[in-house]
């Protein structure tokens, strides 16, 4: 299939009225249930750093936590970069556990691997959406094992710390299906997508931004409409 022309391509009018509302409701306050237990206690069972992730008597996250994480973030730290990652799959996951044991134990092989991983991405995901996703995402495979573009992505995006000029958004399955089923990127895929499709992806979410902003006369960031993507 020949790749969509996505300079034709139109933000939905349900979207445009999604905008509407105050971003720190609709970005900053979107909140997950997390698994807390689950995850301190796989995380000691791995003897790895980062753990808890959050206190016993705390349930759930928010983009607006994860975002003061990042702000707070220390790099070089390997626990503080671990618990970065763990609170980021948390938030990404929810209840829905599949597959992040064998995330854990991922990081537990090889941990200097993902680190360097991590630190790349994290210092590019600022500036550069291609050279960010492929540190996580080398030639279309996982840098760590069984974190696909739904996961990496998220790390890219939350790096940002929440700024509206942050390049880099959460491409995942959900955000997919509405961009081919309502807004026409017929060529899309359902997954694996190429460092070169993601970068489309942040342009075009770009673009609408863009436009968005001077029709409401303020700064719209392109986390504002992934988040329409994400659930229409």
């Amino acid at each position: 299939m020949a790749p969509t022309n996505l300079s034709r391509l139109q933000l939905p009018r349900a979207c445009r009225e999604a905008l509407a509302k105050r971003r720190s409701e609709r970005i900053d306050g979107h909140t997950i249930p997390i698994a807390t237990d689950w995850w301190n206690t796989e995380i000691a069972a791995a003897h790895l750093p980062g753990a808890p992730v959050t206190g016993p008597d705390v349930t759930q996250l928010s983009r607006g936590d994860l975002f003061m994480d990042a702000a707070n973030l220390d790099a070089g730290s390997e626990e503080e970069l671990l618990r970065f990652l763990w609170r980021v799959l948390a938030w990404g996951s929810g209840m829905r556990l599949r597959l992040n044991r064998a995330r854990i134990r991922a990081v537990a092989d090889n941990p200097s691997s993902a680190l360097t991983a991590l630190r790349h991405a994290l210092q590019a995901a600022r500036e550069d959406p291609a050279q960010a996703y492929e540190a996580l995402r080398p030639r279309g495979h996982s840098a760590i094992t069984y974190m696909g573009p739904s996961f990496s992505t998220k790390v890219l995006y939350f790096a940002g710390s929440g700024a509206l000029d942050h390049p880099c958004v959460i491409l995942d399955s959900q955000v997919a299906a509405t961009l081919r089923d309502t807004c026409k990127w017929d060529s899309l895929g359902e997954n694996g997508w190429p460092t070169s499709t993601y970068v489309r992806y942040c342009a075009l979410l770009d673009r609408w931004a863009n436009e968005e902003s001077r029709r409401f006369g303020r700064r719209i960031g392109i986390d504002e409409i992934e988040r329409w993507l994400f659930r229409p």
